[in-house]
């Protein structure tokens, strides 16, 4: 064997578990890249029965790798200042997937399960009612929710409560009754508000809605963190989100309203329709509107107090709500706070030229742990860090 086996091994094992979580690499064939030696172990290990099985596993899984898929493995991350090529890492690991990657593959679902354990905090969605009381929820939850009156105002069924089905014929002069819903960090949730606006809620969030809307008046709700609303359209009924000190006025429509506490900006961005952006301080009826068109982004600077507009790919803005992360020229610093919010994990960086580095990247935090991430920045980017996890504690030195 030569001096550089086991490092090879251990890119082998890397690869291999980047393979099994995101099966987007075809088949190559590196063996000119090894001695003599390392062929023959190769061969050996190959020829044991206990890995037969699982090799024609995953030979099925890789013959249905096209080559899309290689391209797709290649363009998963894109440096903003220097682009980092796997194919000699790809073409010596490759041969060892019967030997490394397979052995590994017999851990898959306990590294999968036992690491989410460890650091997705099993902190409840709750629902404030009206009344004060607070109700856990869970994601395959089916339940009913009523006044105090004893009617029903809203259904949960799974990941999602409902109000629009529900009896409103009551008294409209009787005051607004509010529902308070706080998605913690981690995960997400969703929202059928009684007009049939439906609204996405990013994990981290919080929304303050009336469980129905008054004719006459405004539909306003009040929120915190990041959602997607889908507006049904309602003429007589303008439809504002309170967004601390950003207000955005539609009457129906598809947006994104990003307004988490720790960033410094709070950003709207519009997929279709129109929608008047203002500050809150304003008295309703004499606003000042900023208008954005489909496919801009209006950002209310916390500290200048000033609103900018400019041109946006939406998509990366809304693949959170199908379970996707995208960065864009976005500083590390910047990432690690949104992989908090995804991960429910608390992040400290301690490395300050990888803070200020700036990424593009995507990742499918369905299937991709936080240590999955932090091993592709790594891998790929070639920065000289390290990190470890303790519970939902990540440390980058």
């Amino acid at each position: 064997m030569s001096r550089d086996f086991g490092k090879i091994m251990e890119l082998a094992q890397k690869l291999a578990r980047t393979i099994f979580l995101r099966e987007r690499i075809d088949k190559v064939d590196s063996s000119k890249d090894l001695d003599d030696g390392e062929r023959e172990y190769i061969m050996q290990k190959l020829g044991e029965p206990s890995y037969w099985l699982e090799r024609s596993r995953l030979k099925k899984d890789i013959d249905h790798a096209h080559q899309k898929d290689w391209e797709r493995l290649r363009a998963h991350m894109v440096g903003d200042k220097k682009i980092r090529h796997l194919r000699a890492v790809i073409k010596v690991a490759a041969i060892f997937i019967g030997v490394v990657g397979l052995t590994y593959l017999g851990f898959k679902e306990n590294f999968i399960t036992d690491e989410n354990e460890a650091l997705y905090q099993q902190e409840s969605i709750t629902l404030e009612l009206e009344n004060g009381a607070i109700e856990k929820l869970t994601s395959s939850g089916s339940r009913p929710f009523m006044n105090g009156q004893g009617g029903i105002v809203g259904y949960q069924k799974d990941n999602q409560i409902d109000y629009s089905g529900a009896d409103h014929q009551d008294n409209q002069e009787q005051p607004l009754q509010y529902h308070r819903l706080t998605v913690p960090y981690g995960k997400t949730f969703q929202v059928v508000l009684s007009d049939g606006t439906r609204v996405h809620l990013n994990a981290g969030t919080m929304l303050r809605y009336p469980v129905r809307f008054v004719e006459g008046r405004d539909r306003e709700v009040f929120m915190e963190g990041e959602a997607l609303f889908d507006v049904s359209k309602d003429a007589r009924q303008p439809f504002v989100v309170h967004a601390n000190q950003l207000g955005v006025k539609v009457l129906g429509t598809q947006f994104v309203v990003s307004s988490y506490p720790e960033d410094t900006s709070i950003n709207t961005i519009l997929l279709e329709g129109s929608v008047g952006l203002y500050r809150a301080s304003h008295n309703m009826g004499s606003e000042q509107y900023t208008v954005l068109k489909p496919g801009f982004m209006g950002s209310w600077n916390k500290a200048m107090g000033d609103i900018s507009v400019k041109v946006v790919d939406t998509d990366i803005y809304t693949a959170w709500t199908n379970g996707r992360v995208v960065f864009s020229h976005l500083k590390f610093n910047d990432i690690i706070k949104k992989l908090a919010r995804c991960y429910n994990v608390s992040i400290t960086n301690n490395n300050a030229r990888l803070g200020e580095a700036t990424f593009t990247a995507t990742f499918d935090i369905k299937v991709e742990s936080i240590r999955d991430i932090l091993e592709s920045f790594k891998r790929n980017y070639g920065f000289d860090y390290d990190y470890s996890i303790e519970d939902n504690q990540v440390n980058i030195y």
